[in-house]
């Protein structure tokens, strides 16, 4: 049972019986704002939260800076954070959401538009109110248009500069996007967890046109927004099973697993060692090498960091983090210059 009294299912996690030797810094959310060193396994809680019985539930990184979201426990409201200097000042803002990429960090409202004002500074990005922005990116912002009921989603990308106007439209939800890459999962996904099969698409951001296409399992569809690594080339997401557990007396959504998919060859990885029960999520990162993927879950008293690359038997935990949670803590990779010192 979670400290907001919701009840949680907990993950089922068989552990590689060695040390993951994994390079790099991350920022870990949850019960505080947390810098874990990876290859060490420790952390430290970063000063600045303004209150005590809080919970960060988003990280984001723009340039130069990181950005938190902290939410006082249960209460339904947020605060943005901005991570500086190894500590978190409060910004006087309100958002729905944040967004982060290479050129802004945005905050996110929306009412009766979707709207985007730079934290940064700049100038604010006004779209219609059935757009939801998914990334930030070189190319722009990878936006899914939303028309309605019984109508399919849109990925969009959207030129900032240009008056929110949209340079290329195509049909299917964008799963997540970087650099000039965009996954992308076909209308047929969200029709049913049996047949037809799921079909992702790689698209080409400079052109909206699709680079790769890539069929999932039959009856597996995702079930989270993709991560990539540093060089765009693989994807990490949650994958639901194809059929309900009896463990869990729950219908839809299934259990998931992690899957990392190969963007170049189409390969499909499933993360073993790691069952996710239905409804729960993740949090997902790769390291700077793209070699590792990081993962974390939430076992209700406790967090648990985990690493996983391919070969392993499982993955390895890097260090358990204090709790209660609800939901597994974000996490986001530090650059060097960002580290505290």
């Amino acid at each position: 049972m979670s400290d907001c009294g919701a009840p949680v299912y907990l993950p089922q996690i068989h552990l590689a019986p060695q040390h993951a030797r994994v390079p790099g810094t991350v920022l870990v959310g949850g019960t505080a704002l947390r810098q874990v060193i990876l290859g060490r396994g420790v952390y430290n809680a970063l000063p600045g939260l303004r209150d005590q019985g809080l919970l960060v539930t988003q990280l984001v990184s723009g340039p130069g800076v990181d950005y938190a979201f902290v939410e006082p426990r249960c209460s339904g409201y947020l605060w943005v954070y901005q991570v500086l200097a190894g500590a978190a000042h409060r910004l006087a803002t309100t958002a729905d959401d944040l967004l982060g990429g290479p050129h802004n960090a945005w905050a996110v409202t929306y009412r009766s538009h979707t709207v985007l004002a730079p934290l940064n500074g700049g100038r604010i990005v006004t779209l219609k109110k059935s757009a939801d922005p998914i990334a930030d990116t070189a190319a722009g912002l990878v936006v899914l248009d939303s028309p309605g009921a019984g109508r399919a989603g849109t990925t969009e990308l959207i030129a900032p500069d240009a008056g929110a106007l949209p340079r290329w439209a195509a049909k299917g939800y964008p799963m997540g996007a970087i650099g000039q890459v965009a996954l992308v999962s076909l209308p047929g996904c969200r029709a049913s967890l049996t047949k037809p099969a799921c079909t992702l698409r790689r698209i080409d951001l400079k052109t909206g046109r699709p680079s790769a296409t890539f069929e999932l399992p039959a009856g597996r569809v995702p079930v989270s927004d993709a991560v990539f690594s540093p060089d765009g080339t693989t994807a990490a997401f949650q994958l639901a099973r194809a059929r309900q557990d009896p463990r869990f007396p729950t219908g839809r959504p299934f259990p998931s697993d992690v899957a990392v998919l190969h963007l170049d060859t189409g390969s499909l990885a499933i993360v073993p060692g790691l069952e996710l029960p239905p409804g729960s999520g993740t949090g997902l990162a790769f390291d700077a090498t793209g070699h590792w993927l990081l993962v974390t879950v939430s076992e209700g008293d406790r967090g648990e960091l985990l690493a996983w690359r391919r070969g392993m038997p499982g993955p390895a935990l890097i260090t358990s983090l204090p709790g209660p949670l609800m939901a597994a803590p974000p996490l986001l990779l530090t650059a060097p210059a960002r580290r505290s010192r």
